[in-house]
């Protein structure tokens, strides 16, 4: 028994180190709700109705999760938030698509709206790049 203790708590802590390791800083959904949230609680997202509006990853460079795309309104504007498998996809899509990106979520419909440019630089510390990691 001491002995299955033992490999049991060696082989988790090297999965602990191991992913602690190998895997980059990401945001979850509802990470990126919650920080939005705390800042402004009247943030909200838009619920699309019609198809032929809703959002697809098709619309955006590679990388992006499917069914992640949404609108969300802040402060009477709308913004789109897509989030990637990667920082580096998310980057790319920003630089690409003139945007702004923090970690691996892409924030579009931003550039030149001072209000969202405004909140995703004071909440999330959102960057429109140049270069990428």
């Amino acid at each position: 028994m001491k002995k299955f203790l033992a490999f049991f708590i060696c082989t988790l802590s090297m999965i602990s180190v191991l992913s602690s390791c190998s895997k980059e800083k990401k945001y979850t959904a509802m990470d990126m709700y919650m920080m939005a949230t705390k800042f402004d609680p009247k943030v909200e997202e838009v619920r699309v109705t019609d198809p032929t509006k809703s959002l697809k990853c098709s619309m955006y460079p590679e990388g992006c999760i499917q069914n992640s795309p949404r609108r969300f309104k802040v402060r009477l504007v709308n913004m789109i938030v897509v989030e990637y498998h990667s920082t580096k996809k998310a980057c790319e899509a920003a630089k690409k698509l003139d945007q702004f990106y923090i970690r691996n979520w892409l924030f579009d419909d931003v550039k030149g709206e001072p209000v969202l440019e405004d909140f995703v630089k004071r909440v999330y510390d959102a960057k429109n790049p140049s270069t990428c990691p």
